[in-house]
């Protein structure tokens, strides 16, 4: 059994700092956002480059993004070399949040371009692996399918929804894709048949799979808000370093 040392890893960096951030007063805390997130206007700062991809502006915005860590980190540190992870995994980032500053002038954190890079890359080269994200086992290539659908949809109709790096996303999503051909061409092009009958299975029983998704995302919300007490309750009691 594999024991994903850099997925966790990577999941146990994010916690800390979210826990260390969350820890510090206020304003510290406003300091910490203002010197370490990434933006346009101050994109020479190269260490912002990599340090916004380790901070969250919440608890949910870390759980979800975590959440696909583990999910997508664990199936593609199966596939591919540590190199390669890594390089998708923090070029996907910085590509995510590069693709953003071009649409938007505002600051950007978060691992969000990362993670939808490992699962760009992981979608193709493991189509067909079982992820359980939504409650019920569904095809890795499908669930990606529907985050790629969700991300278009918001953009083009609701691009300022719950004030995410949408942009980001599809940046990283597309880099990890990129990647999945330079590691595995031929796995990679079959993937590109897969992801297409998995869209051809979206418009047949789209009902069925709205359903599935609708009961996955309660159940994580829910998770979301119990998590959420969790880590804040754990910063604060953190807030004594300060």
């Amino acid at each position: 059994m594999e024991s994903h040392k850099i997925t966790w890893s990577l999941i146990a960096i994010n916690v800390l700092v979210f826990l260390l951030v969350f820890s510090a007063p206020e304003p510290v805390r406003e300091n910490i956002f203002k010197s370490f997130s990434f933006s346009g206007s101050h994109m020479l700062e190269v260490w912002k480059w990599i340090t916004s991809l380790f901070l969250h502006a919440s608890a949910s915005h870390l759980f979800f993004n975590m959440l696909g860590l583990y999910f997508f980190g664990k199936f593609l540190e199966e596939e591919v070399e540590t190199k390669w992870f890594l390089s998708i995994y923090f070029i996907s980032g910085l590509i995510g949040n590069f693709v953003f500053m071009l649409t938007s002038v505002e600051s950007v954190v978060g691992a969000s371009g990362c993670v939808f890079g490992l699962m760009g890359a992981s979608m193709l080269l493991e189509p067909v692996k079982k992820i359980h994200l939504f409650i019920f086992p569904l095809p890795l290539a499908l669930v990606g399918v529907i985050f790629v659908i969700t991300e278009t949809f918001v953009i083009y109709f609701q691009p300022e929804f719950g004030n995410i790096a949408h942009y980001s996303h599809i940046g990283g999503l597309i880099t990890g894709s990129v990647f999945a051909f330079f590691c595995d061409t031929r796995r990679a092009v079959k993937g590109v048949f897969v992801i297409i009958l998995c869209l051809l299975v979206l418009m047949f029983l789209s009902p069925v799979i709205g359903m599935i998704t609708g009961i996955g995302s309660f159940v994580l919300a829910t998770i979301d808000n119990v998590l959420g007490v969790v880590l804040y309750t754990a910063a604060g009691l953190l807030s004594f370093i300060w």
